[in-house]
């Protein structure tokens, strides 16, 4: 049967249909750490394993000093352009040199500072932070490497490398946990970027190759400026993001228990699995679309499109998520974590609604629109640890899914005052 052009010509298709088969084996592959997790080394243990993955996230994001962004955007807008493509990634190699070395020091020589910091001080976890100092460098060339792949929405390639990704990691993080118990555990969240930067090694192939030759990478900072205005919006917000992460951890521990502080990692563990299906999408598809839009018709028809298409199977899908959460929970984890259920509609609810935003809150990264997206993100994060606070105090931990959902009803309606005029009026340009 022949396939509709409608639907092969349509690039918002093939990366969704990808990126759907990417979210299902995740899913599966998350079904079988997290029981395993569950099982070995319990609640306790994961929340010790989600302070490190808050840890590893944020470096991932610092390893090219948070240009991640900036780089999709100018991959996109130059990947016809050779001479612009090595001026850009000449400028990325010497800001990851750089990070790589404020890196090393951070986490080496201050290893029993951040251990206290991030485990709390009747743990020893300093050797994670020790080993991590060395890994800066290829969490800098997989940043790299997977922002090339974004900026040229190569799906396919980014789907497969992704796939084996997690496939191995998902090997090694059982493995380990059964030999070493929670020291196993960490010791393989913290090596999955050599796994991700030798699957590099595998599978790039010589079409992405061309896109930058090493041996023309010199000291160039001729991107400096324009990379810059992301790095400082991108770097504040991932390290706040996760330093509210581990602090709420903490105020859940202090304020009921550090099973509970577990209880709730292991809801956000859901929903980032699941979350995975539009997450990919916004660097690989909306990001590069964006740049690309030069007035307020265009970026309507796109926002229209996009909702068309993935709201209804974000819906279904969640409500698939809240009809079976029971089911979920064993599946995932063991009976003990059965009192997430109550947790489960206030964090679907937030994660719908933070989709909705986010898809035309976009617009501030393509249109380098630098005060806007500070502004509405640390909003965001002070508005969920503010609320955590407060609602933690009446519900418990429901509190902070709670919390999660009323910060991102705000900041819906924040994003939508904002780009008022991208909605309503004649068309202008951006």
């Amino acid at each position: 049967m022949k396939t509709p052009s409608f639907i092969k010509n349509n690039l918002l298709f093939k990366v969704t249909s990808a990126n759907t088969l990417l979210v299902v084996v995740r899913m599966l592959f998350s079904l079988i750490s997290q029981k395993v997790l569950a099982i070995l080394i319990g609640a306790e243990g994961i929340a010790q394993v989600g302070n490190l993955k808050n840890v590893v996230s944020f470096f991932e994001q610092f390893s090219i000093l948070g240009t991640s962004n900036g780089l999709i955007k100018y991959i996109s807008e130059f990947k016809d352009d050779k001479v612009q493509l090595n001026n850009l990634f000449s400028t990325t190699f010497v800001f990851a040199a750089f990070a790589s070395l404020l890196s090393f020091i951070v986490l080496f020589f201050f290893s029993s500072e951040l251990n206290e910091f991030v485990f709390g001080a009747n743990k020893e976890f300093t050797y994670i932070f020790k080993i991590l100092s060395f890994l800066i460098p290829f969490m800098a060339v997989n940043s790299i490497l997977y922002s090339l792949l974004n900026g040229l929405s190569s799906y396919r390639l980014y789907s497969k490398l992704t796939l084996s990704t997690i496939i191995i990691s998902t090997f090694l993080i059982v493995v380990l946990t059964l030999s070493k118990g929670l020291n196993g555990s960490l010791l393989a969240i913290s090596i999955i970027p050599l796994i991700q930067f030798l699957n590099f090694i595998l599978f790039f192939n010589e079409a992405h190759r061309s896109y930058f030759n090493l041996k023309t990478i010199s000291f160039n900072l001729n991107f400096k400026n324009q990379l810059l205005s992301y790095s400082f919006m991108s770097v504040l917000v991932v390290l706040s993001v996760n330093l509210a992460e581990v602090a709420i951890r903490r105020l859940i521990e202090s304020k009921v228990s550090i099973l509970d502080a577990g209880y709730w990692t292991a809801m956000t563990s859901i929903s980032k699995t699941y979350m995975q299906f539009p997450a990919a999408l916004f660097p690989l598809y909306i990001l590069p679309i964006y740049t690309r839009i030069n007035n307020t018709f265009d970026f309507r028809k796109e926002v229209v499109k996009i909702y068309k298409l993935l709201l209804p199977l974000i819906v279904f899908g969640m409500f698939l998520i809240y009809l079976f959460k029971n089911l979920v929970i064993k599946l995932l984890y063991t009976n003990d974590f059965l009192v997430i259920e109550s947790f489960f509609k206030w964090q679907l609810l937030g994660d719908l609604i933070k989709f909705i935003a986010i898809v035309i809150s976009y617009q501030f990264l393509a249109k380098k629109q630098i005060l806007y997206f500070i502004v509405t993100e640390m909003l965001s994060v002070f508005l969920f640890y503010g609320f955590s606070v407060y609602f933690i105090d009446i519900y418990g931990t429901e509190g902070i899914v709670i919390a999660h959902f009323v910060r991102y009803v705000i900041y819906l309606l924040l994003i939508l005052y904002i780009l008022r005029h991208n909605f309503i009026g004649k068309n202008r340009a951006l």
